[in-house]
């Protein structure tokens, strides 16, 4: 059983400059890399009312005249339900659409959709099909190269799951509420090779102390990275003290590269909410990249003023973060005492 690793107050920082490497996307999540460098994303839609059907998938091509930069998106099949969860969450929360995953050349996509059940998709089919169906929230896939088979895990009753064309689906853990009684919330799950369990970051769920709360009752860097093993069961917590961490990723050297969501809770989305510009929950342009060693339990900041960064990508010599969740269009509040547009865009940070 390893230590669990505290994120300090104040980690050092090695900030990296950034570019942007695409711009105007649909609340984009998922990012995999294909074998030729070209990238695969998946983009959970609008969630505007009159754009039920605005998930999609596309394919981004290097630009052989600049390298580290792409080429506009082709969009390789569209069509997939977005819901917005305003109404019930009060927050900037969109679902459908939520991760892509590569395993022995096979290309699999999870989606969320509580109207016909949630489903994951296989692009090896144009378009592509459903090879499992399930209930509920499926957020983050990984494939389990010594098990040989997919892992997911489920936010809204606190699971990973494993996915077999024997089995189908079958809970391999069920995750304990945190310490202030609130649900565990996992987000993203990661492959450790070297341990052959699994790194999965707990987002940590409202407290639901007070109905004036609602949207923003969340207890303060509450969240976690756990590592569970999915022969057993078993877990141990590897970092604690983030502030609503989502994605993660894995360099090959060991070092765990964790997104946190912002920096704290403010201006829900109140029910009558008329479209001016407020947070939306989660404090806009807050969020932060940390790079941690999990060897020698240094943290740092490589990246910080995200806007509500989701999903990590590892890419030769840098990482690819999923930026903007929320209404495409509606206005933000600024660091800056301003107003911007709210807008998905992929985002390039050199290692």
């Amino acid at each position: 059983m390893s230590v669990a690793i505290p994120i300090p107050a104040r980690p050092i920082e090695s900030l990296r400059p950034s570019t942007f490497i695409a711009e105007g996307l649909l609340n984009p999540r998922g990012v995999c890399v294909e074998a030729d460098g070209s990238l695969l994303l998946v983009e959970a839609g609008s969630g505007l009312p009159e754009q039920t059907f605005s998930g999609r998938i596309s394919r981004l091509r290097p630009d052989p005249r600049h390298p580290g930069t792409y080429l506009p998106p082709d969009i390789l099949a569209q069509g997939f339900r977005s819901m917005n969860m305003q109404a019930r969450m009060l927050r900037d929360e969109i679902m459908g659409l939520s991760d892509i995953a590569c395993g022995e050349g096979r290309y699999l996509v999870s989606q969320t959709d509580y109207v016909e059940g949630s489903k994951i998709l296989d692009l090896q089919y144009t378009p592509p099909e459903p090879v499992f169906s399930s209930r509920g929230n499926l957020n983050s896939l990984c494939y389990h190269q010594t098990r040989r088979s997919w892992l997911a895990v489920k936010p809204d009753t606190n699971q990973l799951v494993e996915f077999t064309d024997e089995q189908g689906e079958r809970v391999l853990a069920q995750l304990p509420d945190l310490d202030q009684g609130q649900d565990a919330v996992p987000v993203t799950l990661v492959y450790e090779p070297t341990t052959e369990a699994v790194l999965i970051s707990l987002f940590s769920g409202e407290l639901q102390r007070s109905p004036t709360r609602k949207g923003i009752d969340f207890a303060d860097k509450a969240g976690q990275v756990i590592r569970v093993w999915p022969r057993t069961g078993q877990l141990e917590i590897v970092l604690h003290g983030l502030q609503l961490p989502t994605g993660l990723a894995l360099c090959p050297d060991g070092t765990l590269l964790v997104l946190e969501l912002c920096d704290r809770l403010l201006q829900p989305l109140p029910p009558d909410w008329a479209g001016e510009p407020l947070h939306g929950g989660f404090a806009r342009f807050s969020g932060r990249l940390l790079s941690c060693n999990l060897q020698t339990a240094q943290v740092s900041v490589l990246a910080r003023g995200l806007d509500t960064p989701s999903n990590l990508c590892l890419v030769p010599g840098a990482v690819l973060v999923s930026e903007g969740m929320g209404l495409p269009g509606r206005p933000l509040p600024t660091p800056e005492s301003g107003n911007a547009a709210l807008t998905g865009r992929l985002r390039r940070i050199p290692l």
